[in-house]
């Protein structure tokens, strides 16, 4: 391993690290093309990573889940208490979710195994640049004139807490739940409303909770204590930034289809892409970007990766390098045809030419066109 004082500036520490030898040699050579951007450090096993992370700083740490007396999620934990600022990634297969889900606290990113190496190069490229930007002198000056910056949303970090425990169930849930009065209601008009077509009103939180899924309950205990309360600055009255919010996760959601994970990252961007807007002080003329502002606090928060880039982007998905159309281009696209069902129109048109390269023809811009008209239709009867 070279030397850190030996490395060139801009070029990034990665550690990979697996209890198979054959899988880090073979890492070692699909990521052969990238050692002149990389320093790259490889160790085999849990009790090797940490050594090395004792020893050395990393800017992404990138580990397997599945690993003999210290797997990923534990060595993850210890990378987070020694160098916090390290991006964390998991790789995990598909019979490992339950235990992967032990890691939520403490990885970044979740990668399925085998994994692309361009994937995984992307991903890191993508995470590196959101660390540049979110430690970057400017910003870290703007936050300090704004002063102090809201805690973390206590209903959701107990939410997370109790999911995490291999032994807790929806009974478990269902109390933390219920103490939090915003949260509830907000779980029974969602669910009620005309997005998810119920044949019959749901009254039981339960019953909401169970149809929800306590992903979505998750991401909606985060949007209900960050838009909850007065503003503290900007343009849009509280409760009309909460429905532009609301609607844009949802269509954010559909347009994601069927990946699960994908979709509960573009609800939880969409319904916190505009919390920025809640820092900046009234009658600020500084030009503070809310789109920064806002993932410099959920980066804090710790939510994942992806919501955090998708809040920073999503004026701009253009600025990150990325292939087919993402969770931040589903924001961005959200965000534009909902405020335009709703009249707000100070962000510009939308930029076909940029949607045509992410994929997205006309046929499918009016698709979404329509059902962000159907969705801005609802609003007066969930008010």
């Amino acid at each position: 391993m070279a030397s850190s004082l030996l490395i060139p500036k801009g070029v990034k520490r990665i550690l990979l690290v697996d209890d198979e030898q054959n899988v880090l040699d073979g890492l070692r050579n699909l990521l052969r093309a990238r050692r002149h951007e990389w320093d790259m450090s490889f160790a085999c096993g849990g009790e090797a990573a940490v050594a090395q992370v004792e020893a050395s700083a990393f800017d992404v740490v990138v580990s397997d889940m599945r690993m003999p007396r210290i797997d990923g999620a534990a060595f993850l934990t210890r990378v987070k208490e020694l160098q916090p600022k390290a991006v964390r990634i998991i790789l995990s297969g598909q019979t490992e979710i339950e235990s992967a889900m032990r890691a939520v606290f403490v990885a970044h990113r979740f990668l399925a195994k085998p994994c692309d190496p361009q994937l995984l190069g992307n991903v890191i490229d993508r995470a590196c640049h959101l660390n540049e930007l979110l430690t970057c002198p400017e910003l870290r000056a703007a936050v300090g004139r704004i002063g102090a910056l809201p805690p973390a949303p206590g209903t959701y970090l107990a939410l997370c807490r109790t999911l995490a425990r291999s032994t807790s169930s929806m009974k478990d849930v269902l109390p933390i739940i219920e103490g939090d009065i915003g949260l509830c209601a907000k779980v029974l008009q969602v669910v009620n409303s005309a997005f998810f077509g119920l044949p019959r009103r749901i009254s039981s939180l339960l019953e909401a909770v169970n149809y929800l899924g306590t992903s979505t309950i998750k991401n909606l205990a985060v949007a209900v204590e960050a838009l909850r309360g007065d503003s503290l600055g900007g343009e849009i009255l509280p409760r009309d930034l909460q429905w532009h919010s609301l609607l844009t996760a949802q269509l954010a959601r559909r347009m994601m289809g069927a990946d699960p994970i994908r979709a509960d990252e573009a609800f939880l961007a969409g319904i916190l892409h505009d919390v920025g807007r809640f820092l900046i002080p009234r009658g600020d003329t500084t030009g503070l970007d809310h789109a920064l502002l806002g993932a410099y606090l959920l980066d804090l928060w710790g939510l994942p990766q992806a919501v955090v880039e998708a809040v920073a982007h999503h004026q701009r998905p253009d600025q990150i390098e990325h292939v087919g159309f993402d969770v931040v281009d589903a924001v961005y696209l959200a965000d534009r045809l909902v405020g335009a069902e709703l009249g707000r129109r100070e962000e510009g048109p939308l930029d076909l030419a940029y949607l045509a390269e992410r994929g997205l023809g006309e046929e499918r811009l009016g698709k979404w066109q329509v059902l962000a008209q159907q969705m801005a239709g609802t609003r007066a009867e969930a008010a």
